[in-house]
């Protein structure tokens, strides 16, 4: 099989599996799980996964990253010191989470039960400790088939057992069920799929050789963890486990586009960029048709979830989660700015400026650290979110000013081929939220639902007659569906 169908096939086992993971964990959590659950145990889980994820960069030590970069050297050595090396530290991690739990409660605030929930929660990671060199082994032979077959597994079970759970009364247990079941069925089933299997053999030379790599790796994973999760820990620190949950679902419902939409966009185009980076023209050129079709689907979503949000969340949950309300519909501007925004970093990365992230970076982090607690004093989770909100603006700004010194020009490109867009999606969502307070409503969530279909047709129908890179896209994806092949010729 040549390199170009390996990566292709590749792609395509790791859009399904992204796919079907996310459309799982959306049905799962959000729809389902967050209609029977409690603000508060979202909460309770979300601070147990921040105090893991924080410590798990340290347990993992960049090793997978060395393993993975490691091509011309002994990889069957390597790969038994990858595995030896995780094995032991994941054991070392789950004692330290075992008894720091009960200070990481203490720490945040009203915020009960988090130690028996992280003390259990903590089991996936060691779990995952098992299996974490077969992925990274198949992963770095691009075999995403075979990785991706044990993950759908498991996020199907994670939201069978889930589901089963909630709906039994186990409350905040289900989620920690889901997640042990996710973890276990991929860690025992990825052996199934993969012919590699470890020998307890250790060599200090090459492990010092994979950390030497690694560090660096870590820290700079460090710093982008910190800048994604230091208002989870500002709110959790000094609101507690309920709004920490108002504000997870905001997150959830508000960022779509920049999460389920644009991470398997990135994932193609650093590469793609990388190789025609001696062509400043061509880069230009495709840089910009990836942010018009990516303002195709996130802008239109965006202003969706921004106007009939709220409606959906009120009649959905029975005024429940009302107290998400607010917070997501700034946050939706941050994931608008994110999900157009993600793509610039592949830019500076494949034209030899990725020192221009780690300063983007450090200006957010410090940003954040230093106005959050201002924020939260002046409106909570409201408040984080509008903080969010502008300085996801202000980022995108300069991103692009740094972007366009590098290809040339200015910001008069963005508006050309975002402007239209925007415009076309408000007029959609303004027609949708105009009719939704007289359309029939049998059932509460009817007019809503109604509303979007409207939106959608809407938009698709102005798309079509304006928009030349709509077309190709819609006609792409029809002439590969086999019910409409021969439609879209």
């Amino acid at each position: 099989m040549s390199f170009r169908t390996q990566v292709a096939n590749s792609a395509v086992w790791l859009g399904l599996s992204t796919v079907v993971i996310k459309i799982l964990a959306f049905i799962t959590i959000t729809l389902v799980l967050a209609k029977v659950l409690q603000p508060a145990d979202f909460g309770v889980v979300g601070i147990a996964w921040l105090a893991m994820n924080a410590l798990d960069y340290f347990r993992e030590m960049g090793i997978a990253s060395a393993l993975t970069y490691r091509q011309d050297a002994d990889d069957s050595t390597a790969s038994d010191v990858a595995f030896i090396t995780l094995l032991v530290s994941s054991v070392v991690f789950y004692i330290v989470i075992y008894l720091t739990a009960p200070w990481v409660q203490l720490f945040f605030s009203d915020s009960q039960g988090v130690t028996p929930v992280l003390r259990v929660l903590a089991l996936v990671t060691l779990i995952n400790g098992v299996s974490q060199t077969p992925y990274t082994l198949l992963a770095k032979e691009l075999d995403f088939r075979n990785k991706a077959i044990p993950e759908i597994i498991g996020g199907i079970g994670n939201s069978i057992v889930a589901i089963t759970m909630a709906l039994t009364g186990f409350g905040v247990w289900s989620l920690v069920g889901g997640y042990l079941t996710d973890a276990v069925l991929r860690s025992s089933l990825v052996w199934f799929f993969t012919r590699w299997r470890p020998r307890w053999r250790f060599d200090r030379k090459v492990w010092r050789d994979m950390f030497a790599y690694g560090k660096h790796i870590v820290g700079s994973r460090l710093l982008i963890f910190g800048i994604t999760n230091i208002d989870d820990a500002f709110i959790g620190r000094f609101l507690g486990a309920a709004p920490f949950g108002f504000y997870t679902l905001a997150y959830r419902l508000s960022n779509v586009p920049a999460t389920h939409v644009t991470g398997l966009i990135n994932n193609l185009m650093f590469p793609a960029f990388s190789k025609i980076q001696n062509e400043r023209d061509h880069v230009r050129r495709v840089y910009f048709q990836t942010i018009h079709a990516v303002g195709l689907i996130t802008i239109p979503l965006s202003l969706g979830t921004l106007v009939l949000g709220p409606t959906f969340v009120h009649e959905y949950y029975l005024g429940k989660w009302d107290g998400a309300i607010a917070a997501m519909q700034w946050l939706v501007i941050y994931g608008l700015m994110r999900s157009i925004a993600a793509n610039m970093g592949n830019i500076y990365r494949a034209l030899g400026k990725p020192q221009w992230l780690t300063y983007l970076a450090l200006w957010r982090f410090f940003t954040m650290l230093v106005l959050l607690y201002p924020a939260i004093r002046w409106a909570g989770i409201v408040g984080v979110s509008v903080l969010s909100a502008i300085v996801a603006v202000v980022d995108f700004i300069i991103a692009a000013w740094l972007g366009e010194k590098l290809l040339g020009g200015g910001y008069a490109d963005y508006v050309r081929h975002l402007l239209p867009i925007l415009i076309y999606s408000a007029l959609s969502a303004g027609v949708a939220y105009l009719l939704l307070p007289i359309l029939p409503a049998p059932h509460r969530l009817l007019p809503v639902l109604s509303a979007s279909l409207v939106m959608v047709l809407l938009y698709t129908l102005i798309n079509w007659r304006s928009d030349a890179v709509f077309r190709r896209l819609i006609t792409g994806v029809m002439q590969r569906l086999p019910l409409t092949r021969g439609l879209g010729a």
